[in-house]
């Protein structure tokens, strides 16, 4: 077993086990008065500076598994933790298999499962009379259909993808059999789903022990790509209990209890609502900002405060209107110099934050292959949805990168870097 690197400061009496990222999550426990023992799962994760933990127990290089859980026990030593906070995807595996060895409160390792594994997840929902989408598993470059291949278009993404990498929309299930079979390795553990045509949703859910809260949140996607969300949807009272039904159906036969949660779900043109993963964290691309603007309502703090054992009763949701965020994707490629804009876009009507993605000295391009690849996001207020999602669009539209070395797609390559 690998002994992970450990780092000591003074604790105070309570503390939290926190395992991966968000650095946002762990100063809130901090400024509650927590002690945070921060357990670095994957370097590429948020994390404080050191020495505002606790103790760090890095795990980072310790294979994923019942071994890792091992190295964090070994790296806790003595130390009981009163609670756990894992809000990564990346990490919440570990975090049940912690939580289940010191007796704490998290999903149990087979709900966590199901939550980063679509071919769990989809299973379980078959097993419970909730398999509205049909699916097939990878193996050996084939597609093993359940119940059947659907006749119209299919998704083909990776099983435990996230950000949309990866993800292909195919004509049918004949160009999915064709495709896979052309490359049994890459494509091994990958789902292939109806791809069901009609308006993607979010659930943004807070479900604590003194009550919950749940949300819905419209998205606007080009291809599988999020380009833009706004909170709350605007949906009328019956489409929006569809969604809301769906989901806690959904969250229930997967023994989802607790936590902080975000689900996405497609609305059909019949208006069925079709359950697509559910998380065990809350949303991303800002949509926890959303829900504060819109609401008054901090689902990260009120998570917390919970785990600490200090909400006695779940604050009323407030009419503040809507908010929306907006991202923008690059049209020319190069590499960026510097930025153009940004100033001028925090000052126009509504805007409540603007910022860049790639860094200067990135080469960027058109294509778009992932989340990963966009350029510029924005947030904003308004009284309704369609004000709100408009103020956004224009901020991020302002944002422009100052490029050099313009390059042709050849010489960037199939992913936007440099060839």
């Amino acid at each position: 077993m690998t002994t992970p690197a450990i780092s000591h400061v003074t604790s105070p009496a309570t503390t939290v086990l926190a395992i991966g990222g968000i650095a946002s999550a762990h100063a809130i426990a901090l400024e509650r008065g927590a002690a945070v023992v921060h357990v670095r799962t994957h370097a590429g994760h948020t994390a404080l500076a050191a020495d505002r933990y606790a103790r760090v127990v890095d795990v980072s290089d310790v294979p994923v598994g019942v071994g890792q859980a091992d190295a964090v026990l070994h790296g806790i030593g003595d130390l009981r933790p009163d609670a756990m906070l894992c809000l990564h995807d990346e990490s919440v595996e570990l975090g049940a298999l912690v939580a289940e060895r010191l007796g704490l409160r998290f999903a149990s390792p087979e709900t966590t499962a199901a939550t980063v594994d679509k071919s769990v997840m989809r299973d379980r929902l078959d097993a419970a009379g909730l398999g509205t989408v049909r699916h097939g598993h990878v193996v050996d470059g084939q597609v093993i259909w359940a119940g059947g291949a659907p006749a119209g278009p299919v998704v083909l993404k990776p099983g435990r993808g996230r950000a949309s990498i990866g993800v292909l929309m195919l004509t049918d299930a004949v160009e999915a059999d064709a495709l896979v079979a052309t490359d049994p390795v890459a494509y091994d553990g990958f789902v292939v789903e109806e791809r069901v045509i009609g308006v993607e949703h979010s659930v943004e859910s807070i479900v604590t022990s003194v009550g919950a809260w749940h949300g819905v949140t419209a998205k606007q996607t080009e291809d599988a790509i999020e380009t833009g969300h706004v909170h709350p949807a605007p949906l009328d009272a019956a489409a929006r209990d569809q969604v809301l039904d769906a989901t806690l159906r959904a969250l229930a036969a997967l023994g989802v209890t607790s936590g902080l949660l975000h689900t996405e779900v497609i609305l059909d043109g019949r208006g069925v609502a079709h359950v697509v993963e559910t998380h065990l964290r809350g949303g991303g691309d800002g949509i926890l900002d959303l829900v504060r603007h819109a609401t008054g309502l901090d689902l990260t703090a009120l998570h917390v405060e919970d785990l600490l054992g200090r909400l006695d009763a779940m604050p009323a949701a407030r009419d503040l209107g809507a908010a929306s965020s907006q991202f923008s994707f690059p049209q020319d490629s190069g590499e960026v110099a510097g930025w153009t804009g940004v100033d001028e876009a925090r000052q126009l009507p509504g805007v409540e934050g603007v910022g860049t993605i790639p860094d200067v000295g990135d080469v960027i391009g058109p294509d778009r292959a992932s989340s990963y690849s966009r350029l510029a996001w924005a947030i904003a207020t308004g009284p309704d949805a369609v004000s709100a999602r408009a103020r956004a669009r224009a901020a991020v539209e302002t944002v422009q990168p100052d490029l050099v070395g313009t390059m042709s797609a050849r010489e960037l390559g199939p992913a936007g870097e440099r060839s």
